[in-house]
């Protein structure tokens, strides 16, 4: 497995990847995700991606932006990761974590993450890596006639690259 910044001609892989990894049960953003033109929008607004390919196929992705767009709030990033189904469980989502934790640890303090209660196995991920549960907004969305929990997840910067 290679992980590297995303290229102009991996569009297509990283649009239909995020397309058949969110719904109802893991995102509240209204289906499909994502489109040529909304990753390129994103690219051209300071998003950065990586991307986790084996061979030549995307197995993974991670997008990440500052989480606020005034100066008050430039230390704090936030990221979306997609692995393949079929692909989950051999450390692709962990590795791709890792290098882009490696990347912002000089330009950002701290991370945040937005993850629905119902998403079990997103909550058991970040908690494995060291993210820590900061809040819960209860009853924040309602998802196929119930109402979930936006769970809020962080990472210190500062403290986990501390020497």
């Amino acid at each position: 497995m290679k992980i590297s910044p995303m290229l102009l001609s991996d569009i297509e892989q990283v649009v239909e990847l995020e397309n058949k990894t969110w719904s109802e049960q893991n995102t509240p953003v209204p289906l499909p995700v994502a489109s040529k033109d909304q990753i390129i929008q994103k690219f051209e607004s300071n998003t950065h991606f990586l991307v986790a390919k084996i061979k030549d196929k995307i197995v993974g992705v991670l997008d990440y932006s500052p989480l606020y767009p005034f100066p008050s709030g430039q230390h704090i990033v936030t990221f979306g990761i997609a692995v393949a189904e079929k692909e989950r469980r051999k450390g692709i989502g962990r590795a791709l974590v890792q290098i882009f934790l490696n990347e912002v640890k000089n330009d950002y303090q701290k991370v945040l993450i937005h993850v629905l209660r119902s998403n079990q196995e997103a909550v058991l991920f970040y908690k494995k890596l060291g993210f820590d549960l900061e809040a819960c907004l209860t009853k924040q969305f309602f998802l196929k006639g119930q109402y979930v929990d936006d769970l809020i997840y962080s990472y210190d910067l500062e403290a986990a690259y501390a020497k």
